[in-house]
C-alpha cells in the first residue's frame, strides 16, 4: 500500500471514531440550520463573485459545506457537514465531509464552502465516496468571524470550489483530499435505528425515501411501503460459553490399533461437554428480511465421556485368541469382567459457521429466526464437531434518548450438537490398549432464551443472551456489533 494511502486510512479511522450520530429530536433543527447557513453563504459569496447566481442557476446541483480544518506538521485534515441541492428534482441530500491534507500545515480554522456540479456524473461520483483532490496554498489569520475572507479554486481541476473563511489561524501549503458520504441521520433514505426491518405504524403517511445502497436486494420496494432498514453490512465480535449434558452412542472399539468394530456398551449419565469460543462474524442483509453471515472462532473446552464395555464381548468381537500366551494378560483382565473407560478430552480447535437470519418488525415488535450450521475442527485432539442451531425469538424495542434504544426478547433455542471423539485407553494391568471412536450428542436439544440488545446509534450495539434447561444445559452469548 502506498504511504499516502496508509496515512489517509489512519486519518479516516481517527475522524470516524470522533463522529457521532444526530438525535432524532435534533434532526429537523440541524436540517433547518444547514439550509439557513447555505442561503447566507450564497449571499456572502455573491457579494464577492457577482457571476455566482448565474452559475448556480445553470448548475445541475450544488453542495454547501461547513468545515473545520487543522494542520499539524505534514499531516492535517478536517470534518464537515453540508447539503447537496439538486436543481433538477429539488431534492436535498445531506452529507458528511472529511478532508485530509498532505504538506506543510500548522493551525486551525473554520470555513464554509460551495461546490458546483455541471453533470449528473459529477454528482454520482461525489456521493460515491471517492476522493476529490484540491491543490491549495493558504495563509489565514482571523479571530473575528464577523469579517470573512473568500477564495476560489477547483476540485480535480474541474469543479468550481468557493471558500468563505470564518475564524481561526492556519498556514497550509498542501494537497488536499476530500471524501464525502451521505448523512443517513439527516437524509430520508429509509435507514432506521434498528437491527431489523421495522415498519413504524405511527407514521400516517409514507415519506418518499431513496435507498442508496447495493444491498439488500429489493430494499427500495420495502422502503416505499414504509419500512426502515438497518445498515446492510456488519462485523461482530462474539463470545459464547456453553455447558451441556451429553449422551454417548455409536461406539466402535479396536484392539491395539486394529480396525474398530461397533460394540455394545453402557453409557453413564454424567457425560458433559463444556466449551468457550470467541468468534469473528461478518454479515450482510441480502434481502430486507433475510441476513446471511459467516463466522470463524477458536474453541477451548473439555468433553467428559465414560462408558463400560463387556470384556467377553470385546474379546470375541476383536478376535483375541486367549489360547495364545501373549494374550493371557489381556484375557485374564477382561474375561468375565467389565472395562470402564473414563476419558476427559481437552478440546482446542477452530469453528466455522454459516447461517442466515430471518427477521421483521412492526411498530418496534419483532420476530427473529437465526439458523446456523457449525463445523468444529479440533486440531490438537482427535475430535470434530457438527452443530445445528435454530433459536426463534420474539421481542420489543424500547426507544431511549436520541438514537439509543434497547431491545428485549424471549425465545427458545434448539441446539443439536454431535462430537466425534477418537482415542486410546490402556487396559489396566497390561501393556495392551483399546482404540475407540464414539459419538457424543447433547441430551437436551431445547432451552429457553432471554436476552437484550443495546443500540447506541446506526453503527454500534452490544447484545447479551442467556439460555438454560434445568441444570443440564446453559449457554451465555455476548457480542459487540458494528454496522456500516
Amino acid at each position: 500500500m502506498p504511504q499516502y494511502k496508509l496515512i489517509v486510512t489512519i486519518c479516516a479511522l481517527l475522524l470516524q471514531a470522533c463522529s457521532t450520530s444526530i438525535s432524532h429530536n435534533d434532526i429537523e433543527k440541524v436540517r433547518n440550520e444547514i439550509q439557513t447557513n447555505s442561503k447566507a453563504l450564497i449571499k456572502e459569496l455573491t457579494e464577492a463573485y457577482p457571476e455566482l447566481p448565474n452559475q448556480l442557476a445553470n448548475a445541475t446541483a450544488y453542495v454547501t459545506i461547513n468545515m473545520s480544518n487543522y494542520g499539524l506538521s505534514i499531516v492535517g485534515g478536517g470534518t464537515g457537514i453540508g447539503a447537496l441541492f439538486d436543481n433538477e428534482d429539488g431534492s436535498i441530500i445531506y452529507v458528511d465531509i472529511q478532508r485530509f491534507n498532505f504538506g506543510l500545515g500548522l493551525g486551525y480554522s473554520n470555513y464554509e464552502a460551495l461546490v458546483l456540479f455541471n453533470s449528473r456524473a459529477d454528482i454520482d461520483e461525489f456521493l460515491s465516496g471517492s476522493f476529490e483532490t484540491v491543490m491549495s496554498a493558504e495563509m489565514h489569520f482571523q479571530i473575528d468571524e464577523t469579517v470573512a475572507s473568500t477564495s476560489k479554486t477547483r476540485i480535480n481541476n474541474q469543479l468550481p470550489f468557493y471558500v468563505l473563511s470564518k475564524d481561526g489561524a492556519i498556514i497550509l501549503g498542501s494537497a488536499s483530499l476530500f471524501q464525502s458520504s451521505i448523512n443517513h441521520d439527516l437524509t430520508d433514505t429509509g435507514l432506521g435505528a434498528t437491527f431489523f426491518a421495522n415498519k413504524p405504524v405511527e407514521d400516517e403517511e409514507v415519506i418518499a425515501k431513496e435507498w442508496n445502497r447495493a444491498l439488500p436486494f429489493f430494499a427500495q420496494n420495502v422502503v416505499n411501503k414504509g419500512y426502515d432498514l438497518p445498515r446492510p453490512y456488519g462485523i461482530s465480535v462474539i463470545y459464547t460459553d456453553t455447558f451441556q449434558a451429553m449422551d454417548i452412542n455409536e461406539l466402535e472399539v479396536g484392539f491395539n490399533g486394529s480396525q474398530r468394530y461397533p460394540i455394545d456398551f453402557v453409557s453413564f449419565h454424567d457425560n458433559t461437554n463444556s466449551t468457550r469460543s470467541p468468534q469473528l462474524k461478518l454479515d450482510a442483509w441480502l434481502f430486507p428480511f433475510m441476513n446471511v453471515f459467516a463466522s470463524v472462532g477458536k474453541i477451548k473446552g473439555e468433553a467428559d465421556i465414560q462408558f463400560t464395555i463387556d470384556g467377553n464381548g470385546f474379546l470375541e468381537q476383536s478376535n483375541v485368541d486367549c489360547s495364545k500366551l501373549v494374550n493371557k494378560p489381556v484375557c485374564n483382565a477382561l474375561s468375565d469382567k467389565a472395562l470402564t473407560v473414563p476419558v476427559v478430552a481437552h478440546l482446542e480447535g477452530t469453528s466455522y459457521t454459516l447461517g442466515t437470519i430471518f427477521a421483521a418488525g412492526w411498530d418496534d415488535y419483532f420476530f427473529v429466526l437465526p439458523l446456523s450450521y457449525t463445523y468444529a475442527d479440533m486440531q490438537k485432539t482427535d475430535a470434530e464437531g457438527h452443530i445445528f442451531n435454530a433459536s426463534p425469538r420474539f421481542g420489543k424495542q424500547f426507544v431511549l434518548s436520541g438514537l439509543q434504544s434497547i431491545s428485549v426478547f424471549v425465545g427458545a433455542g434448539y441446539l443439536d450438537s454431535d462430537l466425534i471423539l477418537t482415542g486410546e485407553q490402556g487396559i489396566p494391568g497390561t501393556d495392551a490398549f483399546i482404540n475407540y471412536k464414539v459419538h457424543q450428542s447433547n441430551t437436551d436439544k431445547w432451552m429457553g432464551i432471554l436476552g437484550a440488545n443495546y443500540i447506541f446509534n446506526h453503527d454500534w450495539s452490544i447484545a447479551m443472551e442467556y439460555g438454560k434447561k434445568n441444570s443440564d444445559k446453559h449457554q451465555f452469548i455476548s457480542s459487540i456489533n458494528y454496522r456500516f
